[in-house]
């Protein structure tokens, strides 16, 4: 057996050096008050931590927030992999970014998922196409976590909690691979 470290694939030129950037949101977590309105189904309890967002607890008006927050912190055209909590989450936030987007192309942000079956594989390919500009961003959950090697990625974002290093590597290898100019981005 062998084992070759993230690090020793950066300094020996095989993979980019990343950078990491947390962006802490107002609402880690949630109690509810008197004001507030449910719009759908029946809340289980009073208080909800950020574990719970987008599983048992949707905030619509944090997964707008986010999107907002990604498109200002980014190139309008740097390719990027937003990892979800789950297929409706990367629903959610796909809509969210495509409401926000400045270039108007239908396919700027797409979901790709187990559930888009071949049209969600076309689009997927169609981004890892370095000679192709959109679509620009992916919304998924766990079908890019390993094996895809799009090295045109600029950025990584983790909208969704991350329970182990070996996962955040696996997660970050997807943005690591050597291309003109890249960085990392990590929003949580």
């Amino acid at each position: 057996m062998y084992e070759y470290s993230l690090k020793e694939g950066i300094n020996d030129g095989f993979l980019t050096p990343y950078k990491v950037k947390r962006v802490r949101t107002n609402l880690d977590e949630y109690i509810f008050k008197s004001g507030d309105s449910v719009k759908q189904g029946e809340l289980e309890k009073q208080q909800y931590d950020q574990n719970e967002f987008n599983r048992t607890i949707i905030i619509p008006e944090r997964i707008d927030k986010i999107a907002q927050n990604l498109l200002d912190l980014m190139n309008p055209m740097d390719k990027t992999i937003v990892f979800c909590v789950d297929q409706e989450h990367a629903l959610r936030m796909r809509d969210a970014i495509n409401r926000h987007k400045t270039v108007r192309d239908m396919d700027y942000c797409v979901r790709v998922t187990s559930d888009e079956g071949q049209r969600g594989k076309d689009k997927l390919e169609q981004f890892q196409d370095n000679d192709k500009d959109i679509p620009v961003i992916l919304t998924s959950s766990q079908m890019l976590t390993t094996g895809v090697d799009a090295r045109n990625v600029r950025n990584i974002v983790l909208a969704r909690n991350i329970n182990s290093m070996v996962e955040f590597k696996q997660i970050i290898g997807r943005g690591t691979r050597i291309f003109e100019g890249k960085g990392l981005l990590y929003h949580h």
